[in-house]
């Protein structure tokens, strides 16, 4: 008999990326798979995307002489959780209304289905046990396209009644707009744009390297990040006594840029900050614990 294992999916904008793990939400090595989507594209396709990575993740498992027995899939929001449904408009508009769980149950058979908000997702993933012993209040943000935020409390997140996270940021006003007008790529892209009037739009990871190599102007970007970022998230975490932020998104692979600007804005001692360990795989390992 095959052992039983989660199917952990992280949909994207451009691509579903997915791999096998253990019930614990261990992922297994040599089993990351990835099929690319066009979230903007029609119904047809997005359904066939997700149906094709069932498919081959199916073949995978059996290979491995494993069996799928229930599936994990996070996705951005606005989105119905509890009933696998997306509510979003700037992608994935073809499907706006129209349930995602069949699409895993028409390859899979009638295994549970669960649906997770990416940010949630990170947390989930990103928090090792020392964590959970040392901290009773958790937070992540997520820098990257967007600003996400997620947060638990006693080793459960705090998710609204959609099941999506209990704790929103990226709409709050801050400055002359949004806290993601000031902590996100295009924020970070749009800075070094108006500092050096450049034609060309370097991307984040450009504009770090630059930094590292004593670029000036790409320094002053992740300093101005790092202390919007503070200033943003100081009253969320203050008023719910969180004691540890953790970073993740692409941005964060580039904290070291930042981070000393980020705790001297934040000004909370209590808090403890830090990038999560794995960044790229702790939304698909989140996915696989919520299952």
């Amino acid at each position: 008999m095959n052992d039983p294992c989660v199917l952990a999916v992280d949909a994207g904008g451009t691509a579903l990326k997915s791999s096998l793990a253990s019930p614990d939400g261990t992922l297994i090595e040599g089993t990351f798979h990835e099929v690319p989507l066009d979230s903007q594209g029609p119904a047809q396709g997005i359904a066939a995307a997700f149906r094709a990575l069932c498919r081959d993740m199916r073949q995978k498992a059996q290979s491995c002489r494993l069996n799928i027995v229930k599936a994990g899939v996070c996705i951005p929001g606005p989105f119905l959780y509890t009933e696998g449904v997306s509510h979003m408009t700037h992608k994935y508009q073809s499907v706006y209304g129209v349930p995602m769980r069949p699409w895993f149950q028409e390859v899979l058979g009638p295994v549970p289905v669960h649906f997770l908000h990416d940010s949630s997702a990170f947390l989930q993933g990103a928090v090792c046990p020392e964590d959970r012993l040392q901290h009773r209040r958790i937070c992540g943000v997520i820098l990257g396209t967007g600003l996400g935020f997620a947060s638990m409390v006693d080793r459960t997140l705090l998710l609204n009644d959609q099941g999506g996270p209990g704790i929103s940021i990226f709409r709050r006003p801050y400055r002359d707009g949004t806290a993601e007008d000031y902590a996100s790529r295009r924020a970070v892209e749009a800075q070094y744009r108006a500092l050096t009037h450049r034609a060309e739009i370097p991307t984040v990871k450009d504009i770090a390297d630059l930094a590292r190599s004593g670029d000036r102007d790409a320094r002053a970007c992740f300093q101005t990040l790092g202390q919007s970022l503070g200033e943003i998230l100081q009253p969320v975490i203050r008023e719910n006594g969180f004691t540890l932020l953790l970073l993740g998104g692409a941005i964060a692979k580039s904290a070291d840029l930042f981070l000393p600007q980020l705790r001297s804005s934040v000004a909370l001692p209590s808090l403890t900050v830090r990038p999560a360990s794995h960044i790229d795989a702790a939304p698909l390992i989140g996915a696989a614990r919520s299952s």
